[in-house]
C-alpha cells in the first residue's frame, strides 16, 4: 500500500510539469476599399517558436465589395433580365508553402452582387446600386510553416477579378460597372508551453524515489 502511495506521489508531482495550450494572436489587417482592379496587401506575424511548441494556426483572409451596376435595353422591345456583378478574390503569400495552398484554391473569396429580375423599356436603363457584399475564408495551414526561431513576419496579398455576369435581355442589354473593393488578413496560433516543474515538485519526486528504493531494500531482506 505505501508503495502504491509512494509511486502516485511521484506521477502527481512529475504531471506538474505537463503543456498547457495558449492561443496568441499573429496580428491582422484590413485594406480600404479601392476601385478595382486591385492588388493590395498587408503583413502577418510568423510564430516565435522559442515560445513553445506549435500546435495549430488559424488564417482567416477577408474580402468586400461596394459595386453599382448599369443596365442599358438597346432593344426596341421591354427586356426582362437579370444580372450579377461578381469580384473573385485571388491570394498568395511571400511564404513559399502557403503561397502553394492559396494558389490551389484560389479564387479563394467570390463577392456577388445581384439586381434580380427585371423589365427595362425599349431604349430604358436602370442604376442598381450601390450594391454591396463581403465574406471570408477560413484556413487551418500546417502550422509548421510558420514557426520560426525570433519570429519575423509575412506578407498575404491579393488580386481582383471583377465582372458582370447578365440573363435574357436577347443580348441586348448593355451593361456598366463601378466597383471598389478590398481585401483583408489575420492569423491565430495555438501553441502549448512545456512547464519546468517547480523546486518543491522536484524535492517530492526525489522523496518517492527514495521511499521506493528502501521499500525494495526492505521486501529483499
Amino acid at each position: 500500500m505505501k508503495k502504491h502511495l509512494l509511486a502516485a506521489a511521484v506521477l502527481a508531482a512529475l504531471g506538474t510539469g505537463s503543456a498547457n495550450a495558449l492561443v496568441i494572436s499573429g496580428g491582422s489587417f484590413s485594406n480600404a476599399l479601392e476601385t478595382t482592379e486591385i492588388s493590395q496587401s498587408g503583413n502577418l506575424s510568423l510564430f516565435d517558436s522559442t515560445l513553445g511548441t506549435l500546435i495549430g494556426a488559424t488564417l482567416t483572409l477577408t474580402g468586400q465589395d461596394v459595386m453599382t451596376i448599369t443596365l442599358t435595353n438597346n432593344a426596341a422591345q421591354a427586356q426582362l433580365t437579370s444580372a450579377t456583378g461578381v469580384v473573385d478574390l485571388f491570394f498568395s503569400s511571400s511564404l513559399a508553402a502557403l503561397d502553394l495552398l492559396l494558389s490551389a484554391g484560389n479564387p479563394i473569396v467570390s463577392l456577388t452582387n445581384p439586381t434580380g429580375a427585371n423589365n427595362i423599356p425599349a431604349g430604358g436603363s436602370l442604376v442598381f446600386g450601390p450594391l454591396a457584399d463581403s465574406d471570408s475564408a477560413v484556413l487551418n495551414p500546417a502550422p509548421a510553416m510558420f514557426a520560426q526561431a525570433g519570429g519575423g513576419s509575412f506578407s498575404i496579398s491579393c488580386q481582383s477579378l471583377s465582372g458582370i455576369t447578365i440573363v435574357g435581355g436577347g443580348g441586348n442589354i448593355a451593361s456598366e460597372q463601378v466597383t471598389d473593393a478590398a481585401c483583408g488578413a489575420g492569423i491565430e496560433y495555438e501553441y502549448e508551453v512545456n512547464q519546468t516543474p517547480e523546486p518543491a515538485s522536484m524535492a517530492l519526486v526525489g522523496l518517492g524515489l527514495l521511499g521506493l528504493g528502501v521499500a525494495r531494500r526492505r521486501k529483499a531482506a
